[in-house]
């Protein structure tokens, strides 16, 4: 009986340690160039199909993103003013995952999102880039290898700044 009420305890903690490192958001430490981003095509919200491969040449921002995400849409409106400002220096893009094109569409209306849009509804191309928590934002260089990752929320100026420190000042 002991054993189990201790395992079921480590269990909790490890959930609840789980859920902190996504709501907080946790950095891989990665800086130097890693591996290329997923040649996977995906489909726009205009109806066209992409692969982002085909958008090097520019940084890009790539953020995963679902409708049931509380901290993945209280990010959006924080990435569209970076992506107004910051449209000549960097590309981004938004992955919606697992929901339906109605939900992400309706979503994207409610935040004012106007920067790439892209569906992901069974979550393949979040396997690919290996997505452990939700939201969870890649920084990719203009040769298109992954140079960061950030698993959870971000804010207006952690978006900021890890574009400085990856992307634009790198």
């Amino acid at each position: 009986m002991r054993w189990r009420r201790r395992t079921a305890v480590g269990a909790v903690t490890a959930l609840v340690l789980a859920a902190c490192t996504s709501a907080s958001g946790s950095d891989s430490g990665e800086t130097a160039a890693g591996p290329p981003v997923p040649d996977r095509v995906f489909e726009t919200f205009e109806g066209g199909e992409l692969s982002l491969p085909e958008l090097s040449g520019e940084p890009l921002v790539v953020n995963f993103w679902a409708s049931w995400c509380p901290p993945c849409v209280a990010e959006m409106p924080d990435f569209e003013r970076v992506h107004l400002d910051r449209a000549d220096e960097v590309r981004f893009v938004g992955l919606n995952t697992q929901d339906t094109r109605e939900q992400a569409e309706s979503l994207a209306a409610q935040t004012g999102v106007t920067y790439l849009l892209g569906l992901d509804p069974d979550g393949a191309l979040a396997r690919d880039f290996e997505v452990i928590s939700m939201p969870s934002t890649y920084f990719v260089d203009a040769d298109g290898a992954i140079v960061h990752r950030h698993a959870g929320l971000l804010t207006e100026q952690q978006l900021r700044d890890l574009i400085d420190e990856h992307l634009v000042d790198a």
